[in-house]
């Protein structure tokens, strides 16, 4: 074991926003849940305009892109939570802001996206939500 990649975030994905507007995910190795809403992201991203790209991401390079402001957001996501912005990180050598500790903008524009979809203000053309009638 490695110890030196990002896979999950306490059983969420984690999604990176670089400068470049690109979002990037760890790919599934096995040891990452291949959830629908990691997809819904993934799609949704694509659709509005956004590189999508699943590539590993080590801690180390996670906080020199935060320190850089190469990396703009992180979020988590998984379907009780839809997304949650990460602002900062803490770890037993220190800390580091993620985007000044702010929610980004790409981040909150696919939270609304899924949230719209999930109570029906929005078309649902991918089939994600299904309603109990």
């Amino acid at each position: 074991m490695e110890r030196r990649f990002v896979d999950e975030l306490g059983g969420m994905n984690v999604f990176f926003v670089y400068d470049d507007d690109s979002v990037v995910t760890p790919p599934l190795t096995g040891t990452i849940l291949p959830g629908i809403t990691r997809d819904a992201i993934m799609t949704l991203a694509g659709k509005a305009g956004h590189r999508v790209e699943e590539r590993p991401v080590s801690f180390a390079d996670w906080q020199a892109d935060a320190a850089s402001g190469r990396l703009r957001e992180v979020f988590a996501c998984g379907t009780a939570a839809v997304i949650t912005p990460i602002g900062g990180v803490r770890f037993p050598d220190g800390e580091f802001l993620i985007g000044g500790g702010e929610s980004g903008r790409v981040t909150m524009s696919l939270r609304q996206q899924l949230v719209d979809i999930q109570r029906g203000k929005a078309a649902d053309p991918h089939g994600w939500v299904h309603r109990v009638l």
